[in-house]
């Protein structure tokens, strides 16, 4: 919890004034000390205000301090309930403490420096207590998105070409997919194996569960251990706290491990082992801690060629295997593109409140096209030519597509990037930003930046010379 917002507040309820107002003598000056005299008008208080701390006296007219207490621990569980009492009913509150409705009590006649320990005690675990429930309430808006996500990938919509090129692969999918077994995913960059390993999880008995994605290749080797199996508190450098992994937080639902062929032969043979034990180990920790995860995994990579080669180790690869999904390119399905593009125009509507179509010309036009960058290269010339397009229908002119010969330049002078109303400008600025950001990641290499956009060279090509970086 952040300290700054955090307010060392206590609501006191006593049925006698003497008892309140020598309190607030006591603590006022160190805590912000609010007062009330029954259990009811406490309740009315605490409809308005939050207080980490509710101090109560046991033996109130109407309404107890552990009837209050229990009340609250339904009301307001994040409260740290404390009982004053005059009376020896230590057996009586042991119960309510053990039940959780009472965090602590206090036998009266208090002094303050037995009191103050408890309170300021009260105090950390009320601050521990509530960032943990601000990172579970984190979390479960995070999922909430994420299921959004998932109920827009999985519009019948969506799934564009059962009749086609997709036709067996969503065959086996629909299979596969209610089991538990080890799928993997192969394709090309930008064919949809993001959005499938999604569908996988959206269809199977641990559709409930997380999903947790987990892209291989952007992270170096020692961050990417630290990503899928955690770290203890001190296990290197700015380890600051324990780290939970993907392994982990995909308990109970799916991880995906995208770009599986760019892992290093040190974290194959630690992903060998967690898949035969089903337990990981944590950076720096001791504990083998048990999983229970269905793994998905996706390369654009050749893993058979790469296993031949040695670097890509033989048993690893046959325990990703078990299940293999070829996503085909999406220059195999010309037939789905121009119904892929008008779906992405109509996701565009609905986000904007502007309805675009495709020309027959258009639709045409796409088809032509080879798609290097696949699925992904569509969806963005249909986001670009849906926000520059100045009028309803898109033409082949705001397609700016380029069948020209990819050019010959490799890499880009990173010096002649520059660092920096209206929507148009908006978007060339976020674009511009994108490019830059992928440029500066590839030191410059315009085939690894294309790929990681998704875009053809020639496509990457004009933008660059459009935002002057050429």
């Amino acid at each position: 919890m952040n300290e700054a917002i955090f307010h060392p507040s206590i609501l006191y309820i006593d049925d006698e004034q003497a008892n309140l107002d020598s309190f607030k003598r006591a603590f006022g000056a160190e805590f912000q000390v609010k007062t009330c005299l029954s259990g009811q008008e406490a309740l009315k208080i605490l409809e308005d205000e939050e207080f980490p701390i509710v101090l109560a006296d046991q033996r109130m007219p109407g309404m107890s301090g552990i009837e209050l207490c229990e009340l609250l621990h339904q009301t307001k569980p994040e409260t740290l309930r404390i009982i004053l009492t005059a009376y020896t009913e230590t057996q009586f509150l042991l119960d309510a403490i053990h039940r959780g409705h009472v965090y602590d009590y206090i036998v009266k006649p208090w002094k303050k420096s037995e009191l103050k320990p408890v309170l300021d005690k009260a105090f950390d675990e009320f601050k521990q207590k509530k960032a943990r429930l601000d990172e579970l309430r984190g979390k479960l808006v995070q999922t909430e998105r994420l299921q959004k996500e998932i109920k827009a990938f999985y519009d019948p919509e969506v799934v564009i070409g059962e009749s086609s090129g997709l036709a067996s692969t969503l065959a086996t999918l629909k299979k596969a997919a209610p089991t538990d077994a080890t799928i993997l995913l192969l394709g090309e960059t930008g064919t949809g194996k993001e959005v499938m390993a999604r569908m996988i999880h959206h269809l199977s008995l641990r559709a409930e569960g997380p999903f947790v994605p987990v892209h291989c290749a952007a992270l170096v080797e020692t961050l990417l251990e630290s990503e899928l199996f955690g770290h203890e508190k001190g296990a290197f450098t700015g380890a600051d706290k324990t780290h939970i992994g993907s392994f982990e937080a995909a308990g109970g639902g799916t991880l995906f491990l995208d770009e599986i062929g760019e892992i290093s032969e040190s974290t194959q043979v630690k992903l060998l082992r967690v898949l035969q034990e089903k337990k990981i180990q944590r950076v720096g920790g001791t504990r083998l801690i048990p999983i229970d995860v269905r793994l998905v995994a996706a390369t654009n990579r050749e893993l058979e060629k790469r296993v031949q080669e040695g670097k890509f180790r033989a048993d690893l690869y046959f325990r990703l295997n078990v299940i293999a999904l070829n996503m085909p390119p999406l220059r195999d399905r010309r037939q789905d593109v121009p119904e892929l593009a008008k779906y992405f125009l109509r996701k565009l509507g609905q986000n904007s409140g502007r309805q675009l179509e495709l020309s027959e010309e258009s639709a045409l036009h796409l088809q032509k096209y080879d798609w290097p960058g696949n699925v992904r290269e569509l969806q963005n010339i249909m986001e670009r030519a849906f926000i520059l397009s100045p009028g309803s229908i898109i033409e082949v002119e705001d397609l700016n597509l380029n069948f020209e010969e990819s050019l010959k330049v490799e890499n880009v002078d990173l010096a002649k990037i520059p660092d920096s109303g209206s929507i148009r400008e908006q978007i060339q600025k976020k674009e511009m930003e994108e490019l830059r950001s992928v440029l500066s990641q590839t030191r410059g290499n315009i085939s690894e930046a294309a790929r990681i956009l998704g875009l053809a060279r020639t496509t990457l090509f004009n933008r660059m010379r459009k935002h002057g970086m050429l």
